[in-house]
């Protein structure tokens, strides 16, 4: 079982910065995404460098939180409010299906570009991307993401979640279905995605042996040599367990990933 263990928001905050290094120098990260709007993005950048972490850097595109670093997005009600500020997500159906206007996709293109070459300016290659809010599992907009990725040369996107029991059948259809459709762009570097309790759950349940798989965390804070997770749990005991319940497991990042099927 090869595992990459991802730490989202890095760029967000100087406290989540600091629990995502911290999480980095105890073993159990391998890989992180920055937010190129975020408000401590140029220090993330440094710190990465003097880390020597920056081919371990993905992109976590952000469509959700804050100011746009483009105009054309800023003017586009579908993606910001009044003032030019990114909307907040919402799980609603016109969200995830009404068609993109010809300059809503020109914008969120060009937005979606700027937010990469902000961060190899940086000097940050971008070995992956995932999202803020994971909006790129809107199958609308996540179209139009893989394809700019494509031309970027970014290899590998995020599978929407399709390990864990809390889904319906419903979203276990779509999530299949968006999985194959990333497979066929290529861009699919891991066989699962989850989070720590999904990939708990799944080995003290007896599998999957074989494949990879992708474990999310969002490292906000390190307390009584705890390093706390965005949902409470502590990223110290998990790693800890999953450690005890998979002693072959292989840690590995999406720079040493070949594509999954």
């Amino acid at each position: 079982m090869k595992i990459i263990i991802n730490a989202d928001d890095f760029g967000m905050s100087s406290t989540t910065d600091d629990a995502i290094l911290q999480t980095f120098s105890i073993g159990a990260l391998t890989s992180t995404t920055i937010v190129a709007n975020g408000s401590t993005f140029e220090a993330a950048c440094q710190r990465a460098h003097e880390e020597r972490l920056q081919n371990q850097v993905g992109l976590h595109i952000n469509l959700n939180d804050g100011l746009p670093l483009t105009d054309a997005i800023r003017k586009s009600p579908r993606f910001c409010d009044e003032h030019g500020f990114f909307r907040p997500r919402t799980h609603s159906l016109p969200r995830l299906f009404l068609p993109l206007s010809a300059d809503d996709k020109k914008a969120l293109a060009t937005e979606i570009r700027a937010q990469i070459h902000r961060c190899r300016q940086h000097g940050l290659p971008l070995s992956h991307a995932d999202s803020h809010n994971h909006v790129h599992t809107e199958i609308i907009v996540g179209t139009l993401i893989m394809d700019v990725l494509k031309e970027e040369s970014i290899p590998f996107l995020r599978l929407t979640r399709n390990i864990g029991s809390d889904m319906s059948t419903a979203k276990k259809v779509y999530k299949y279905l968006y999985n194959s459709l990333l497979s066929s762009k290529g861009l699919r570097g891991v066989n699962y995605f989850g989070e720590f309790e999904d990939m708990i759950a799944i080995y003290r349940n007896g599998g999957p042996k074989m494949g990879s798989v992708e474990i999310m965390c969002h490292p906000i804070d390190t307390k009584n040599g705890q390093i706390n997770d965005l949902c409470g749990a502590s990223i110290t005991q998990q790693f800890q367990e999953l450690a005890a319940l998979i002693p072959e497991m292989e840690l590995t990042t999406y720079g040493q990933t070949k594509l999954a099927g």
